[in-house]
């Protein structure tokens, strides 16, 4: 799988990790939070756009709100795909309250904006597992 990069300065790693999780386009995850006056950033719109284009997604969250990854809990919870909030590298960002997004597609992780690096590197807040539901309904009116 080929990652999907955000554009350098641009907000869209959450459009990026929808677009690679549900092998579309960051262009048709704008074009159905725009249509449907969804935020871009949040995860409902990520649930949503999952949820219309056939998938479900599961929420893993700490106590502590913060992730200690090992590779053995790491291996065990993300043996399929993922999207990881995880603590923005950015001053500016974390001063705004906002996160990263970055997809692990069940084997390898692919970040949106920084070249490959270990899941150990980050610092992860919440993890929503991603599963193909093979009979759904849509969630909003197409």
């Amino acid at each position: 799988m080929q990652t999907i990069h955000q554009v350098n300065g641009s907000k869209d790693c959450l459009a990026c990790v929808a677009a690679m999780a549900t092998q579309t386009t960051v262009e048709e995850f704008k074009a159905y939070y725009t249509k449907h006056d969804l935020p871009f950033d949040r995860d409902i719109t990520f649930i949503r756009y999952l949820w219309d284009n056939g998938y479900m997604v599961g929420v893993f969250a700490p106590d502590d709100e913060l992730w200690t990854i090992d590779r053995s809990f790491a291996v065990l919870l993300l043996s399929g795909p993922a999207y990881l909030s995880v603590e923005s590298e950015s001053e500016k960002v974390r001063a705004e309250g906002a996160d990263h997004a970055v997809y692990w597609d069940g084997r390898r992780l692919h970040d949106p904006q920084l070249p490959k690096r270990r899941l150990g590197d980050y610092k992860v807040k919440s993890i929503l597992g991603i599963v193909k539901n093979v009979e759904h309904c849509r969630w909003l009116p197409a």
